[in-house]
């Protein structure tokens, strides 16, 4: 049963977070003026709080993978419409490295529910795998000179 909860929310945050990144508008080649980014902020604000709201119904460990999910989607969308608004080399490593800490925390969060060995073995990978991503993430960045 566990199993099967936790295939259905990493289903579903796949499906989400791939919905949150079209709709983040970070896609798009033209910048953001002032007031776009104000509204896309409060956007991303009221779209928190009300599935923030949503995971208060569930319990146990749905609501707190629910709210990793929902607090991980809100720093990515926050991060792109920063990109978006200021377009520059540092707000563009600012993204790339809110969406490998969102992935970060939604992995970790998913190394809850197993216990023992597993979740150690789990932990290790997961922290592993953020490492990785943060080494391949600055390789385009070391060669400036």
């Amino acid at each position: 049963m566990r199993r099967a909860i936790l295939v259905a929310l990493g289903t579903g945050a796949i499906i989400s977070s791939a919905a949150a990144f079209s709709i983040g508008g970070s896609e798009s080649g033209a910048p953001l003026s002032f007031d776009e980014y104000v509204a896309a902020l409060r956007t991303i604000d009221a779209s928190h709080a009300a599935r923030t709201a949503g995971c208060d119904r569930t319990s146990g460990f749905e609501r707190e993978f629910c709210r990793i999910e929902t607090d991980s989607e809100q720093a990515v969308r926050k991060a792109d419409a920063e990109a978006s608004y200021r377009r520059t080399q540092q707000t563009a490593r600012a993204a790339q490295r809110a969406r490998i800490e969102a992935r970060y925390q939604v992995e970790r969060a998913k190394c809850g529910v197993l216990g023992g060995y597993k979740r150690d073995k789990c932990l290790v990978q997961v922290h592993a795998t953020r490492g990785r991503d943060m080494l391949a993430a600055a390789a385009p960045y070391e060669a400036r000179f």
